[in-house]
């Protein structure tokens, strides 16, 4: 299982580690971790990823292409030409297309979102038909062969539940069991229809902070 997973400055970093630490428990895992030119690439948490990868020598037909988001850095790449022609690029080619949280608006801009039902961030959904996709609400969104989630921490469930879509539901079970995954959020906001009123508009003033940041 080939994987070329996209890394760029300002991502956050758990979009992405999410699906991928699940998926590298599965036989056959390979992946190249790409950026324009290959080296450290630092996350919105500080936390650097080597981009073992550039552009021009990424594998050309990979089994899984995957992009997490971010806040403003995400943002900004939308009108990246260079990066929406490799994404169009390698997309067309991969079996499986694939994004966590804004990811998928990166997918968007690069045309490969157009008649598919997509997930992200709650924050960025109703950018998505502007895009030509189908907003979905869903933690996880399978799509024929688009394969999107929601928001940051969506990335841990979307990696176990896409292993189990592609390898059969005994082994996302035993994923599952081996990655200890049983959340007890411990205050049960994390939707916004979970949240009181109060909550939502402090986490909407935070995220407005972040973009103007």
């Amino acid at each position: 299982m080939k994987v070329v997973a996209l890394v760029y400055p300002g991502m956050t970093a758990l979009d992405l580690v999410g699906p991928v630490q699940a998926w590298s428990f599965l036989p056959g895992f390979d992946i190249q971790y790409v950026w324009r030119t290959p080296g450290a690439v630092r996350s919105d948490c500080g936390l650097s990823v080597v981009a073992t990868h550039g552009f021009a020598d990424a594998w050309s037909d990979p089994d899984v292409l995957v992009t997490g988001g971010g806040g403003k850095p995400t943002l900004d790449l939308l009108g990246d030409a260079e990066l929406a022609a490799f994404l169009a690029d390698r997309g067309a080619r991969a079996r499986w297309v694939c994004s966590v949280c804004t990811g998928a608006l990166l997918l968007g801009a690069a045309g490969l979102l157009k008649g598919y039902r997509a997930a992200t961030h709650w924050s960025a959904r109703d950018a998505l038909p502007g895009f030509g996709a189908e907003a979905s609400d869903d933690r996880i969104c399978i799509d024929r062969n688009r394969l999107t989630g929601g928001g940051i921490t969506a990335g841990v469930d979307f990696g176990i539940a896409v292993a189990g879509h592609w390898m059969g539901a005994e082994t996302g079970k035993v994923l599952e069991l081996v990655m200890e995954y049983a959340p007890q959020p411990p205050y049960g906001t994390g939707r916004p229809d979970l949240a009181d009123p109060q909550t939502l508009e402090r986490a909407q003033a935070a995220l407005a902070a972040m973009m103007a940041a």
